[in-house]
């Protein structure tokens, strides 16, 4: 596919009391016993270092080769590791390829040329009725700013009318929006999902599989997702796959391994996570259902601070278990009053929804479910232009990593960075909903020296710059967002646009 590509070391673990950090690296491709990589240093506790080589020595296949990786300390101390990597043969000039950047989590997308281009999903689930209710209704949507296209089946068997689908792909074809394939009533069929597959897997416009809708949730067999992935690639290798995980942890391990991108549905906006009020029972870690699985929202918890705690408990279960890192993209509630949900989210907390959701790692956003409250729509709409624009907050989060901003003068205010050479996007969240008039403080380290406030891209002003380490503002009123761009010096400022 291309003759260059990327292996990330991994943390590696330094005996307590051993002062040479340095550890000599080894790659080699097993099937031609070449040294990809014969010398390399790299240091422990180092993550995400990139080194370059040649796939000259590898042949194009649909069967991953092995590459092993060898790391040798001045001691004589040895670590061994190995993984497969897919060095797939060029599929037909007409279809697309999504591959996913494993070291930034996001989409690389080739189509109509040798050119790969980042994609950063944002949008909606897309009722299906709504869209066949009007002809113009795609080009609607499309001009609202998103840029994936969604649609959730709404019939029997496949769910979809297949001939109407067409002239739909055909259509976001042609305005620019990817295609997010929605299989949840079939993915466990092969016969269905082979039809699908084979039907639209070299549409240029093509960007992922989506398989099981809170599997978890609905207690599919745990193994489901895993055998559908396995079937779906054997088809398919050149588009990813993903699905959505409702419960905190119903068995995490199994049905995140049948897939590439996890997406997660923290809905805790109106919902009572004490009792339901939907079947009148108790919730608890072990009973109830309350639409928000073991959230807890009291007056020193706000609703909003449970997505961010869903993905820092996802993200030590990764740790914990030694899975491997997988994309998360966030599925904010942008849904009317039902069910549990005794109110409509406000357009802050749609904002601060996704905000906290990148603060915490989330590579792309598809909120649920469209259509829904004008106001919803309108601040969706209004912050695609903050996420989409060409060095605006999507391409950041593209290409660096969140790292947390500590925040003193306030415990809701939640704030990250993201750092791209000698600029850096700041995004702070008050997921309290009290107003307070207080100073919230964003410190930042040493190794940054803040040389000026570029920008307040969302939000209020009245930010300060303070002895070039903090930026300070004096109140915040209630649930409240701000993505701010900020001049820096210091180290760590190599990371480059695309």
């Amino acid at each position: 596919m291309n003759d260059q590509s990327d292996l990330h070391a991994g943390t590696i673990q330094a005996a307590k009391g051993n002062d040479d950090q340095t550890l000599f690296v080894k790659v080699t491709h097993r099937e031609s016993g070449i040294e990809i990589i014969p010398h390399a240093t790299v240091r422990f506790n180092e993550t995400g270092k990139e080194f370059v080589f040649s796939t000259e020595t590898f042949d194009a296949s649909h069967a991953p080769q092995t590459v092993t990786l060898e790391l040798t300390h001045a001691d004589g101390r040895m670590f061994r590791a190995a993984t497969g990597l897919y060095y797939l043969p060029n599929p037909r000039p007409t279809q697309s390829i999504t591959r996913i950047d494993s070291l930034h989590g996001v989409l690389l997308v080739r189509s109509n040329g040798p050119t790969w281009e980042t994609i950063f999903p944002y949008s909606f689930y897309l009722s299906e009725a709504w869209l066949a209710s009007d002809p113009g209704n795609l080009k609607r949507f499309k001009d609202l700013g998103f840029n994936v296209l969604h649609i959730v089946p709404g019939g029997a068997g496949i769910g979809y009318d297949l001939d109407q689908l067409d002239t739909w792909f055909d259509e976001a074809e042609k305005s620019g929006l990817w295609i997010m394939y929605d299989m949840r009533g079939t993915y466990q069929n092969t016969g269905y999902v082979r039809s699908q597959v084979e039907r639209y897997k070299t549409r240029r416009n093509m960007l992922l599989y989506y398989t099981a809708d809170e599997p978890d949730g609905h207690e599919d067999d745990p193994d489901a997702p895993s055998k559908s992935y396995a079937f779906i690639k054997s088809l398919d290798p050149y588009h990813p796959i993903s699905l959505c995980l409702n419960c905190q942890n119903y068995y995490f391990q199994k049905y995140s391994a049948g897939t590439d991108i996890i997406l997660v549905d923290v809905y805790p906006i109106g919902t009572n996570t004490s009792h339901s009020t939907k079947y009148q029972t108790p919730c608890n870690d072990t009973y109830g259902d309350c639409g928000c699985d073991n959230c807890i929202t009291n007056p020193t918890s706000p609703a909003l601070a449970n997505i961010p705690s869903r993905l820092k408990l996802w993200s030590s279960f990764r740790a914990q278990l030694g899975l491997p890192h997988k994309p998360i993209w966030s599925v904010p509630q942008a849904f009317t009053q039902q069910d549990f949900w005794t109110r409509t989210p406000s357009p802050q907390e749609i904002v601060a929804m996704i905000l906290l959701s990148l603060n915490h790692g989330a590579k792309g956003v598809v909120m649920w479910l469209f259509p829904t409250a004008g106001e919803i729509v309108g601040v969706a709409s209004k912050f695609s232009k903050i996420v989409l624009a060409r060095e605006g907050l999507g391409a950041f989060v593209s290409v660096a990593q969140a790292m947390a901003v500590p925040v003193s003068g306030a415990e809701s205010v939640d704030a990250a960075m993201w750092r791209v050479g000698n600029r850096m996007m700041v995004t702070a969240v008050n997921a309290g909903e009290e107003r307070v008039q207080r100073e919230i403080r964003l410190e930042f380290g040493k190794g940054v020296k803040i040389k000026g406030l570029r920008d307040v891209l969302w939000g209020s002003g009245g930010w300060e710059v303070e002895n070039e380490r903090v930026l300070i503002r004096t109140n915040r009123d209630g649930v409240e967002s701000w993505v701010l761009v900020v001049d820096v010096e210091g180290e760590d400022g190599d990371v480059a646009m695309n």
